[in-house]
């Protein structure tokens, strides 16, 4: 099997009406929070696997919330989260990158969306060194998608950074 890095599980129109439509979510506006929700997540990812910490902060909103390890981390501003978050400090560690096992939306409206999901961190021989789930709230702030807020049980790899 080929892993690449930037991975998006793929989704076509039709499997998305039909999940949605399973979910209850079936309003147009909470069909595009949902869309926009799945375009903000792999561009999470890729931004985040490009090691661009400044790229990545973008993807998200503000302020930012992160739960892990009991404890919550709070990011006000995207220049805070990029100044703490050096993502080759985390490659050092042996993380290469990352990828979504999958996703699952689970509530939406107009203007935000819940997703179930799950995550595989990798080392440079593309073997697996850890898979999480986690719950990301995506959000609609003033015209611009991003994520709001995480929750997941993959821990705190480095002091203040938000891996």
């Amino acid at each position: 099997m080929t892993i690449t890095p930037n991975a998006v599980p793929a989704f076509t129109p039709e499997s998305v009406d039909l999940l949605l439509s399973s979910l209850g979510i079936q309003d147009a506006a909470s069909q595009v929070a949902v869309q926009a929700g799945y375009d903000v997540l792999a561009q999470f990812m890729s931004t985040f696997n490009s090691r661009d910490a400044s790229s990545w902060a973008q993807t998200l909103n503000f302020p930012h919330v992160r739960l892990t390890a009991g404890q919550v981390q709070l990011w006000q501003t995207a220049t805070d989260y990029a100044a703490t978050n050096n993502l080759e400090d985390f490659a050092a560690t042996g993380w290469a990158y990352t990828r979504w096992d999958w996703i699952k939306p689970i509530q939406a409206g107009p203007d935000k969306a819940h997703f179930a999901l799950q995550f595989t961190r990798y080392n440079a021989a593309h073997q697996p060194i850890s898979s999480y789930q986690a719950l990301y709230v995506v959000t609609l702030q003033d015209g611009h998608w991003g994520v709001q807020s995480r929750s997941s049980y993959a821990g705190i790899a480095i002091n203040g950074a938000a891996f």
